[in-house]
């Protein structure tokens, strides 16, 4: 509690719940059993990661290559990028827009600067364990997530769909999210925004919480798009509650292990499972 932004943090924590219980007090409870819920899964990460070896990473000027990956999240948020668009229902050009900005041009610029590929995550160095952990704990988030985030759980076991239609589903869209969001966010987020916050402060904690929270309110335009009629009020605190504590997870995992391997496995496996039925729906059976 000694550090300034551990002190901001909670001061942002205990708004977004006097936030939640004014705007959705039906939810409050939800919310905030999940953000400890995360916290106590960080807690398990550290202990399950104790025999990772973690790769030292070295980086000159963090300053400088941290301004660069702020100006290409602007690039992303505001400026009117061309649209691609290929006609298609799986959403192909926005996939290849979001690659080319967030792996394409930070990947690029980092190899421009004498960055290793394992100082960027990429490396296979104890892929068996990282793989285990991001299996267990995408295992301990599957049903909290399914039954208290979406309804996903509920239509499972409704008996509406049959078990293939549920485990080609989700296999396809895992990997479909895993193109869409799983790699492209948690290399940039994670191996390049987070590692240079954490430089720049001396601090891996600040550089956990400063990303997961620009992680979690860049969500909150989808929020709104995805929940038509809710307020930015009631956005801000679904995506501080879920999406900005998910990051804290994503967060800890990177500086456990160093490597993207669990936290894009976890990644991809989590939206995929929110998103199942509009991938059943896409694959038309």
């Amino acid at each position: 509690m000694k550090k300034p932004i551990i002190l901001v943090f909670v001061a942002i924590y205990i708004f977004a719940v006097v936030l939640v219980f004014l705007n959705e007090p039906e939810n409050a409870l939800t919310y905030m059993g999940l953000s400890i819920g995360i916290l106590f899964l960080c807690w398990w990460i550290i202990d399950l990661t104790k025999k990772i070896t973690i790769q030292d990473i070295k980086i000159k000027k963090p300053g400088f290559e941290l301004i660069i990956g702020l100006l290409i999240l602007l690039i992303w948020d505001y400026l009117p990028l061309p649209k691609i668009d290929f006609g298609d229902k799986w959403e192909i050009g926005i996939i290849l827009k979001k690659t080319i900005i967030f792996v394409g041009l930070p990947f690029l610029f980092l190899k421009f600067r004498k960055n290793s590929l394992a100082s960027m995550g990429l490396t296979s160095k104890d892929w068996k364990k990282n793989l285990w952990v991001g299996f267990i704990v995408f295992l301990a988030l599957a049903i909290p997530n399914a039954f208290f985030v979406g309804n996903t759980g509920s239509e499972i076991l409704s008996g509406k769909y049959s078990a293939p239609q549920v485990g080609i589903g989700l296999f396809s869209s895992s990997i479909y999210y895993f193109l869409m969001s799983g790699f492209s966010e948690e290399f940039f987020f994670r191996s390049f925004i987070q590692t240079r916050i954490s430089y720049v402060l001396r601090s891996s904690i600040s550089g956990v919480l400063i990303t997961s929270f620009i992680f979690g309110l860049g969500h909150i335009p989808g929020i709104m798009q995805w929940y038509p009629g809710i307020t930015i009020a009631e956005a801000f605190c679904r995506a501080f509650f879920l999406q900005t504590f998910i990051g804290i997870m994503f967060g800890v995992l990177w500086e456990r292990t160093r490597n993207l391997i669990p936290c894009v496995f976890i990644h991809s496996g989590v939206d995929g499972l929110n998103n199942l039925f509009s991938i059943i729906a896409k694959l038309g059976f």
